[in-house]
């Protein structure tokens, strides 16, 4: 009995116990001492009722303010409230704490865990956030992909989409409750939401790594769609007519290569993979492919087959192109050129595929070696850049070589392999004046021009310790030359190329040198007459050190430090000397980032060294060896393309790898020992049709082969190309600049005096709608 009534009374002393903390902790805590809760895993509050929200990391960083109740907010480093619920280790009132690895603070810092991730309100009763409208997720830790329905304002899933934060009435549905309503229609319908790091990816493989990488969300619009939120549709592309009244486009022009080391070796069939301008990319049926270039049988050539298969995609996707092929020594495979004339503009470079069936090959050669190749020979343009032709002078580009091909050595060094001419023989002095004017300034520095002309010749001075030569400078100019044409319009069948051109006034009658050649003709009989077109952008020759561009080197001490490269045919992959990124800039005198313009020009480019004055016998740029070019038929004839950077990045070394230009590497004991810089890359958008070359130790100096500045390097001199927001055309565009695009039906609407799907047909009688509505209003009012 006793033993019955001490039990009873226990119980009720602990009930009185818990009686003293609020609510009992809501079953969701424990109560401890002086009447207090110690509330469970993301519940809080006095009486443990209150839940917690996800944290994430803020978008916006704010202080928390006065949390102690000290009538003070501490600084960034000092912690309260340690030990409470939410925060057991303690917090900060000020902004958050941010520190590095070695405990240092950091000033410009952002983004730490909070609540909501600071663009929510948090729903104490759910424990789920209410974020704002453009934010979605269980800690609101995602910027929204934009749609027209999928924001919790009033009004949305109208017109209106959640891009901006609407308020109705004076009233916002941001009431602190989580709301219900998912994320719909995300893109429209129209597009794929993804983070910015694949969207990154997606891009030509680049790499997205801030804070925001799985948070900021953006649409990946379908092709025939755009805009933030993929609602709007595009428009079919065209030439604008009345551009090509006085110029001629240059569409896509790509060398397909398939060769065997054999004879009727070649078996099988490939396909291509081809994109439109929309992005939008096919896959062309089974091509098969002989060692002679003929396919079933003697009915049809390799090309008639590449043309069948192009032209059968569906919506006609290609509605024209034009092949040319050459088969490949004694049926050894065949190289063929596709043009494609009816895709006007810019184009990413076709793929090919040899897996038909899964991961077996199924092209291939029976005996002997097969390899496949593609490069883009002339780069489809959407815009000119060059837009603006020299009146009264036309050009021919010659080669500074004799009747044999063989140079002409007085003139042609690297940077030097040919020259302007006039129609009919060399440039008159009024020729002359006239195409300097058009020429102007090259630096963008008007102080340093020269002459009546006002303009600048672009060259610089490198001495080999016994003589002074002049070469390319740091800032020549650029051309585009096309054929005259004496049809009403150009066509795509008289396409232009680009030249960078500089003045050397001591190569008298050729005077205006050429870097790279169009053709192998070397004289004024056998050249095309060219008009000639300027533009006001820059050319810097890439350089490196601590000037900011490439000097002089009369005296003959040291030349500057050229950025050079190598790469092989039928890739856009660049090996640079030094890392031309302008996240590393370092001594860069022009760095390069994704979207830059470059030519890459093969203009022999030599093997010496840089120059250390007189002490070298090889001290010129590019060695005593004029340039790596036997005659003028070995240039390549196609490199005068801008490239866009796609991607600048380094890579981890390996055994092949030298660590610097500076590395000595000395092979005369040992071949194995030969190493080149090839950590620092540059991507372009199209592949090259050349070999850009690597150094030689063994014959770049004789003296020392260890120690000259191509030993381990490229010799592939680059040029940046910095466009001017003036003389710049958009001859390649929606509705062909001679319309406007309705962006719901995805329709050209004409404007008067052109028609056809993209507006590109001159008609006098066609009419505009409002033309043809505003004739009909007058016409009623007539009757």
């Amino acid at each position: 009995m006793k033993f019955n009534i001490a039990i009873a009374t226990t119980v009720a002393s602990l009930g009185l116990v818990n009686a003293a903390c609020p609510n009992q902790c809501s079953g969701h805590g424990e109560c401890g001492p002086h009447d207090m809760c110690t509330c469970d895993r993301n519940w809080q509050g006095a009486d443990c009722s209150l839940r917690t929200c996800p944290f994430g990391r803020a978008h916006v960083d704010t202080p928390k303010g006065d949390l102690d109740a000290s009538l003070s907010v501490e600084a960034y480093n000092q912690l309260v409230l340690e030990g409470s619920t939410v925060y057991p280790y303690g917090t900060t009132e000020a902004y958050p704490l941010m520190e590095d690895t070695a405990g240092n603070h950091i000033e410009n810092s952002a983004h730490d865990y909070m609540e909501c991730s600071n663009k929510g309100l948090c729903d104490r009763v759910k424990g789920q956030c209410e974020c704002l409208p453009g934010y979605d997720g269980a800690a609101c830790q995602r910027a929204s992909c934009p749609s027209k329905a999928n924001s919790n304002t009033p009004g949305s899933g109208q017109k209106a989409s959640n891009v901006a934060f609407k308020v109705f009435t004076g009233q916002s549905s941001f009431n602190g409750r989580a709301m219900t309503i998912p994320q719909v229609g995300q893109c429209s319908g129209h597009g794929t939401c993804m983070t910015v790091e694949q969207l990154a990816f997606l891009d030509e493989g680049n790499s997205y790594a801030l804070w925001d990488k799985h948070s900021t969300m953006g649409c990946k619009c379908d092709p025939g769609y755009t805009g933030a939120d993929c609602s709007e549709r595009t428009c079919v592309h065209g030439i604008d007519p009345l551009y090509i009244d006085d110029t001629s486009t240059r569409v896509t022009h790509t060398t397909v290569r398939i060769e065997s080391s054999d004879s009727d070796a070649l078996w099988g069939e490939y396909a291509i993979r081809f994109w439109d301008t929309s992005g939008e990319n096919f896959i062309t049926k089974g091509i098969p492919v002989t060692g002679n270039g003929i396919v079933d049988g003697a009915s049809k050539t390799h090309c008639d087959a590449v043309r069948e298969a192009f032209l059968e995609l569906p919506n006609r996707v290609v509605p024209a192109i034009e092949c040319s092929q050459d088969v490949i020594n004694t049926d050894k495979g065949v190289e063929y050129t596709l043009k494609f004339v009816g895709n006007p503009g810019k184009l990413r470079e076709i793929e090919l595929d040899e897996f038909l069936d899964g991961s077996r090959s199924t092209v291939g050669a029976s005996s002997g070696t097969m390899s496949m190749g593609v490069h883009t020979k002339m780069v489809g343009e959407s815009v000119d850049y060059f837009a603006e032709r020299c009146e009264g002078i036309t050009v021919k580009v010659l080669a500074d070589s004799s009747a044999d091909d063989s140079w002409v050595l007085d003139n042609v060094r690297p940077g030097s392999l040919g020259y302007l001419s006039g129609p009919d023989g060399p440039l008159t002095a009024s020729q002359m004046k006239i195409l300097k004017k058009c020429l102007g300034d090259s630096d963008w520095d008007p102080d340093n021009n020269v002459e009546v002309a006002d303009w600048d010749y672009g060259v610089v001075v490198e001495n080999d310790g016994v003589d002074a030569h002049n070469m390319i400078g740091a800032h020549p100019h650029a051309i585009k030359v096309v054929p005259i044409s004496t049809d009403i319009h150009y066509t795509t069948q008289t396409p232009g190329s680009y030249h960078l051109v500089w003045f050397d006034e001591d190569a008298t009658g050729k005077e205006f040198r050429v870097a790279n050649l169009n053709s192998d003709a070397n004289d004024v009989s056998e050249a095309t007459e060219m008009n000639v077109y300027t533009t006001k952008g820059t050319v810097q020759q890439m350089g490196y050190g601590s000037e900011s561009k490439i000097a002089d080197n009369s005296s003959g001490t040291a030349s500057s430090t050229r950025i050079v490269g190598f790469f092989d045919k039928d890739t856009n992959r660049i090996y640079t000397n030094y890392d031309t990124s302008c996240q590393n800039g370092g001594d860069n005198h022009k760095c390069v980032e994704k979207g830059d313009k470059l030519f890459v020009v093969d203009s022999c480019w030599g093997k010496g060294d840089l120059g250390v004055g007189a002490a070298s016998p090889n001290s010129i740029f590019g060695g005593t060896a004029l340039n790596a070019c036997a005659d003028s038929t070995v240039p390549n004839k196609n490199s005068g393309n801008i490239y866009t950077v796609t991607k600048v990045y380094t890579t981890a070394p390996n055994s092949s790898s030298a660590g610097s230009p500076a590395d000595e590497i000395d092979i005369t004991s040992d071949i194995t020992l030969k190493r080149f810089v090839n950590t620092n890359v540059i991507e372009v958008d199209a592949s090259f049709g050349w070999q850009g070359l690597k150094g030689d130790p063994e014959n770049s100096n004789s003296a020392g082969d260890d120690t000259t500045w191509s030993d381990n390097t490229g010799v592939v001199v680059l040029f940046h190309f910095t466009p001017h927001e003036e003389g710049i055309y958009e001859s390649v565009s929606e509705c062909s600049n001679r319309g406007n695009c309705d962006r719901e039906s995805g329709l050209c609407k004409c404007f008067s005096g052109y028609t056809s799907n993209d507006c590109s047909v001159q008609n006098i009688l066609a009419l505009s709608e409002e033309d043809k509505a505003a004739a009909t209003n007058k016409k009623k009012k007539s009757g």
